[in-house]
């Protein structure tokens, strides 16, 4: 019998973790471990003021099905911030029996959430190349009623022939398919490993931290190809939520500013910019260290197609949450009308509804 079925294992070894100090990546690895041997209140426990990471592993156990989504345990997750969460939130409350119109409504709401900028109201969705919240949820409800284990073994037989079906199988985040979509990317061509990057976002295992570092960072790709390889990645980072992650972003908000904008084949990279998902990410993570780097985008109002990079990094910081407050409050007194007036509206939502 193996530490995690043993009586008393899975805690007992959580427990030296602990003592060692628990590497972030590691107790993901736990907690979802956890979860996949149903193992609901150890998996609660080891997730229990974990990093947002583990809470977010958490969170998507209860999601995929991996665990069944009792109103006790639920209690104990914290209310969502990111949007990875709330999308996860979303299909937990719908395995719960929450009806989907509910569920799409609050999807919806979150989608269409809006900003005071020094511009007036705007929606922070609408500078980024993400697909909507409601349209993730929609593309994946249909699996929400089918038993887990009988649609895994159905999409893992359809994996090699139909490259669709990697998303849904991600979307179950069960950490044995991590490597079959990792060994897909070999034979998988440009579309595939477009979706191959796409689901190891939606999968979350933490080993798709050094493929997803990886694509953010080549250089031996064609432009085209790579802003949109760089974009998924950057994605895929922020959903993952492990703070490893955070100083990959930051300098590839350097990278990209310094070596791909305004060179030859850069036009797809001006119109979809990279640089405004990579700020999202930050917000994803909820980027402390990222605050500085945040706050200096808040004046750029002509960096991108979108009218500037100023509105993902007010949605990064109210993401953020309350460790922005401080520095936010600095930047309304800033002498650039512009900054004053972006800070002033990202702290107006930090004091309203979420």
């Amino acid at each position: 019998m193996d530490k995690f079925h043993r009586p008393g294992g899975a805690l007992s070894w959580l427990r030296e973790w602990a003592r060692r100090h628990r590497p972030e990546a590691r107790t993901v690895a736990i907690v979802r471990q956890l979860a996949e041997s149903g193992s609901a209140d150890d998996a609660v426990r080891a997730a229990r003021a974990g990093s947002l990471a583990v809470q977010r592993a958490l969170r998507g156990a209860f999601a995929s099905g991996a665990l069944p989504p009792g109103a006790a345990h639920l209690a104990q997750l914290p209310p969502p911030q990111a949007d990875e969460d709330h999308l996860l939130d979303a299909r937990l409350r719908a395995r719960a029996g929450e009806p989907l119109d509910h569920v799409r409504a609050r999807l919806a709401a979150r989608d269409g959430r809006v900003l005071q900028t020094a511009f007036g109201p705007r929606n922070p969705a609408r500078a980024l190349t993400i697909a909507p919240l409601l349209v993730r949820f929609d593309r994946l409800a249909p699996d929400l009623g089918e038993p887990r284990a009988a649609l895994r073994a159905a999409l893992r037989g359809q994996a090699d022939t139909l490259p669709a079906a990697w998303l849904r199988l991600a979307a179950l985040r069960h950490p044995e398919d991590a490597p079959h979509l990792l060994a897909a990317r070999d034979t998988a061509g440009r579309r595939g490993d477009h979706t191959l990057l796409d689901a190891m976002g939606t999968h979350g295992d933490p080993s798709f931290l050094a493929p997803l570092r990886g694509a953010l960072h080549a250089r031996d790709i064609d432009p085209g190809r790579g802003f949109v390889q760089r974009r998924l990645a950057a994605d895929g980072l922020g959903r993952l939520g492990l703070a490893a992650a955070i100083p990959l972003l930051l300098r590839a908000l350097d990278d990209e500013r310094d070596d791909f904008e305004g060179r030859p084949g850069a036009g797809l990279g001006i119109q979809y910019p990279v640089r405004a998902n990579l700020l999202w990410a930050l917000g994803e993570l909820s980027a402390e260290a990222a605050i500085p780097t945040l706050i200096a985008y808040l004046g750029d109002t002509s960096g991108s197609a979108f009218g500037g990079f100023y509105l993902p990094a007010m949605d990064a910081l109210v993401r953020i949450g309350a460790p922005a407050r401080a520095a936010l409050e600095r930047a309304t007194r800033d002498h650039n009308p512009q900054v004053a007036a972006n800070a002033t509206g990202a702290l107006a939502a930090l004091s309203g509804p979420a």
